[in-house]
């Protein structure tokens, strides 16, 4: 599967709706050449571009993570709130930041959901990071150089580069790394997000009981570490988009020493996550906390901040008074307190609302019936009111959409195909291979059931299908954490569920269309949607080094996936959040996600919590 490219003037022109700077205090970075001019090397970047890189990835269900899915009002009077390692209040320099769902992994080669890569982009960095105009710039690599047709690219390694507890970092961390993201024993959820690098498909592929074939395909990958300072990978086709790449949590260089005496479970020990970014790990409580201190090592300096604490709380009205007791600093609230929060004469002026990059849907099993014939997903879509869910249900913290790519990212289309239209559902329906609603079978609507608040809205959800159809849908509410696990599994992916999608990792159409819907992808793998058709225009797209004939290729595709309705598009989200006015010095930006916080890709360095 190919990967993203959006290192060119044109996207970034296109992209400027998207990325509105909030509460600046620090200066922008200088943008790393276009793929055009990358073979010359990368100029180093001032140190102050503060850590991480994308963050994106699979959004979470509703009720997840971001104050997904959620709806009515939640103000029923909290319990003592359960953050439990949360100190209350200020003056120890402390970011404090709610989080609605522990992390199912945060193994940097096995994560995919943002909730998790919001821990692992603090404890590590890639080779490259993203800055407040989500450009790739230089990371743990001070430079990088193409060859001639984009098929090689060489990192220059930032001399005296080190770990949190002081040990050297050198290419061979991120060649291992490499080699790890794409070793079938790990199989993790963003293998193939690497497929790019020569040889990472056929080693992904290999059969894990073919010893022979694994040594094989292991020696075949062409990523090598020449000397301390450089790390040369090869290309399987032109890639100008890679340094992008190179900054996912895939590249993350964990230590092999820790990984491999830790077991399959090493990520769950705080002592084995030594890593390189802005901030470390310190203490573990699972479902409750995970806290770090600022790594005094980090290349660019120590943040401002001594530390961060994520505080684990479900329930979105808890959380709330948490916020309101000062136990925590940001916190992104459920859409169905805004009203309450907007009426509130302290809470409406610390309100945070700005663009973000991010689309979900309606997720249908394709493998399942009735969902497996296309007729029956349309009648769908037409039944579905994204105005009314957006604007009443949710409280207007979401923008309805009919097409995947959002609106000012290159590839976005405009369409009204399969938009609300309870006639055309009842016509659509009747064409099927079921004739009509009476000929459906049983249809289960699974949502995350960890917040209370979620449950008003699949109600609502469900009634829309009555209210069309004429029939009852099954709600099936399932534990957050088994939810994510039955996501990941595409022999127990759902029926229905409300919601999938997608948030942005950069802003390029090969993020949002070969990583996610290419029918290698393990996110498409999941729902079982695959179109050679789509595959073949995106193929010519991800090679293409014509910026205009790539975008081209990408609406074409984007129409061959409106066209085959794998899951209703519904909506995309804003980034809500509640921000402590003590908390100063961030820059918000569309790659934020409710499951992070504000800055947390262009500012972690700066950011501060005044006494």
């Amino acid at each position: 599967m190919k990967m993203p490219n959006s290192r060119n003037s044109l996207a970034i022109f296109l992209l400027f709706a998207l990325l509105i700077p909030i509460l600046a205090a620090c200066g922008g970075g200088q943008p790393a050449a276009s793929p055009e001019e990358e073979a010359p090397a990368v100029e180093e970047e001032a140190p102050a571009e503060e850590g991480a890189t994308e963050e994106g990835e699979e959004a979470p269900t509703e009720g997840e993570e971001p104050a997904e899915e959620a709806t009515t009002e939640g103000e029923e009077e909290a319990e003592e709130p359960a953050e439990e390692g949360a100190a209350e209040g200020s003056g120890d320099n402390i970011l404090r930041i709610h989080q609605a769902q522990y992390p199912d992994v945060f193994d940097p080669q096995k994560s995919s959901f943002s909730n998790e890569i919001v821990i692992l982009a603090m404890n590590y960095e890639g080779l490259t990071k993203l800055n407040e105009n989500l450009e790739a710039v230089p990371a743990a690599a001070e430079s990088w150089e193409f060859n001639e047709d984009a098929t090689e690219i060489t990192f220059k390694i930032r001399e005296g580069l080190t770990y949190s507890d002081g040990s050297p970092i050198t290419a061979e961390n991120f060649r291992y790394a490499m080699e790890r993201n794409c070793d079938p024993n790990t199989a993790g959820e963003y293998q193939s997000i690497l497929f790019d690098v020569a040889g990472c498909e056929a080693f992904a592929t290999t059969l894990v009981t073919d010893t022979a074939g694994l040594e094989e395909t292991r020696a075949a990958l062409d990523v090598e570490a020449v000397d301390d300072q450089t790390l040369r990978v090869g290309l399987a086709a032109p890639a100008p988009y890679f340094p992008y790449i190179a900054g996912l949590w895939v590249t993350f260089p964990a230590k092999q020493d820790l990984i491999e005496a830790g077991g399959e479970t090493w990520w769950q020990d705080v002592a084995n996550h030594v890593g390189n970014g802005p901030f470390q790990i310190t203490r573990i409580e699972e479902d409750q906390l995970i806290e770090f201190k600022a790594n005094e090592n980090y290349w660019g300096g120590a943040p401002q901040i001594a530390g961060l604490e994520y505080i684990y709380q479900g329930d979105s009205s808890v959380a709330l008074e948490a916020y309101r007791s000062g136990q925590i600093d940001i916190m992104s609230p459920d859409p169905s307190q805004l009203p309450s929060i907007e009426s509130d004469a302290e809470l409406s002026e610390e309100l945070l609302v700005y663009p973000g990059a991010s689309t979900f849907n309606l997720s249908f099993n394709l493998t399942l019936e009735p969902f497996s014939d296309q007729k029956v997903r349309e009648a769908f879509s037409y039944a579905f009111d994204r105005e009314t869910y957006c604007e009443v249900i949710r409280n207007g913290d979401c923008t309805p959409t009919l097409s995947w790519i959002p609106e000012g990212v290159p590839g976005a289309i405009e369409t009204d195909q399969f938009g609300y239209d309870p006639d055309a559902a009842l016509q659509a329906l009747s064409e099927s291979t079921y004739g009509g609603p009476e000929g459906l079978p049983e249809i289960k609507l699974t949502y995350n059931s960890d917040d209370p608040a979620t449950q008003p809205r699949v109600e609502w959800i469900a009634g829309q299908f009555r209210e069309v159809f004429g029939i009852e849908v099954t709600l099936d509410p399932v534990e957050g954490k088994t939810l994510v696990a039955l996501r990941k599994d595409p022999t127990t992916f759902p029926q229905m569920l409300a919601f999938g999608g997608w948030i942005q990792d950069y802003p390029d159409p090969q993020n949002w269309l070969s990583v996610f819907w290419t029918c290698d992808s393990t996110f498409a793998q999941r729902v079982a949607y695959c179109n050679e058709e789509f595959d073949a225009l995106i193929e010519q797209a991800d090679t293409s080094t014509d910026q205009e004939e790539r975008i081209q290729l990408y609406e074409q595709a984007g129409e061959i996936l409106i066209a085959d309705v794998p899951g209703p598009f519904a909506y995309n989200l804003s980034n809500i959040f509640l921000v402590d006015p003590r908390v100063q010095n961030y820059v918000g930006t569309a790659a934020d996600s409710p499951s992070g916080w504000p800055g947390q890709w262009a500012s972690p360095l700066t950011i501060t919590v005044e006494e």
